[in-house]
């Protein structure tokens, strides 16, 4: 009997220290999470200093650094429209200490250069945070006659080509050019530029008639009256444009192009960290002074989506410019 009740004591003193064992490793664990980011954090840019993915970049490295109490360094890796610093981040180990803000150009590459892309949009990342959208808008030269989509329509329908600027071939300001070809019947033809900058020059001197510029890049061009804005490509219309009318209320049908910026991690990042990378962007987007600054620079800042649903985002846009890519033909030589 004596002999029992030691083995059930040393029983149940055995379930203690496993119980207690188990508590430790799980305080240990989560502790651990709670640490995250322990040293400083690598925000990839895969563009130059000064365009919007920079800029939304640096706000988001700003904040964290305020918020988590670690600082988060802004690198700029331009290259191959954007693919250099994306395939450099997919390379990363996925710890949550190497970040990725690119833009749309994201998952439009692989359908553009199948060959030259050595990264998948989805599978290779942890897709973090949607961080703004902007659409692209059909300008035309201030001082010109062509004040809105009405007036321009009958000229343009009358032309057998009507050139259009954009930043570049192969772009979404390309693309959606070649798609408003398609819907509308108007002659568009394609004239590329080296930048935003140089097609709204040439649009403001009257040597094209027309540009598809992203919100962002137009700045205060319309404001001042040097172009005018007649059509926006998303489905809505942008905030600050928002007396500008939609290809889709324009009758043009199937007319829904946004250019956007992400926030990804290396595949394999740990969940917790891409949830509360999630969370404290979203709070900072939607503070409201950086939505005000965001949205007076002409992007639009979308409402909560937590890392879930920016996965399937991102896979859908993925699914949405190869189709679109495959139904205008557009490659990125020209």
């Amino acid at each position: 009997m004596q002999s029992n009740t030691k083995t059930t004591r040393r029983a149940a003193i055995r379930a203690l220290v496993a119980s207690a064992l188990l508590a430790s490793g799980s305080g240990a664990a989560q502790a651990g999470e709670a640490k995250y980011p322990g040293k400083p954090v690598n925000i990839v840019v895969s563009f130059a200093p000064g365009g919007a993915t920079d800029l939304i970049g640096r706000i988001i490295a700003m904040k964290l650094s305020e918020r988590l109490g670690q600082s988060f360094v802004v690198i700029n890796k331009p290259g191959a429209a954007g693919q250099l610093g994306t395939e450099y981040v997919a390379a990363q180990k996925g710890d949550g200490y190497t970040l990725l803000v690119s833009a749309t150009g994201h998952v439009m590459a692989p359908s553009l250069q199948a060959a030259n892309i050595h990264y998948d949009p989805v599978k290779s990342f942890e897709p973090i945070a949607l961080l703004m959208t902007m659409p692209n808008v059909l300008v035309t030269q201030g001082s010109g006659p062509y004040k809105n989509f009405q007036d321009f329509l009958p000229w343009a329908k009358g032309q057998v080509s009507v050139p259009f600027g954009s930043p570049g071939a192969g772009g979404s300001n390309h693309i959606s050019g070649e798609v408003a070809r398609q819907l509308t019947g108007i002659a568009f033809t394609h004239v590329p530029y080296k930048g935003n900058g140089p097609s709204m020059s040439d649009v403001i001197a009257g040597h094209i008639t027309a540009a598809f510029v992203d919100t962002v890049s137009l700045g205060d061009m319309v404001k001042s009256g040097k172009l005018n804005a007649i059509a926006v490509t998303s489905k809505e219309r942008s905030k600050l444009y928002n007396q500008v009318p939609t290809f889709e209320e324009l009758g043009y049908k199937g007319m829904d192009l946004n250019n956007w910026v992400g926030l990804y991690a290396p595949a394999g990042t740990p969940k917790s960290i891409v949830s509360q990378l999630n969370q404290q962007v979203m709070e900072i987007i939607n503070e409201p002074e950086i939505r005000q600054r965001l949205e007076s620079l002409g992007a639009d800042v979308p409402a909560h989506m937590n890392a879930d649903a920016f996965r399937t985002f991102v896979g859908d846009e993925v699914t949405k410019w190869r189709q679109v890519i495959k139904q205008t033909g557009v490659t990125t030589r020209e």
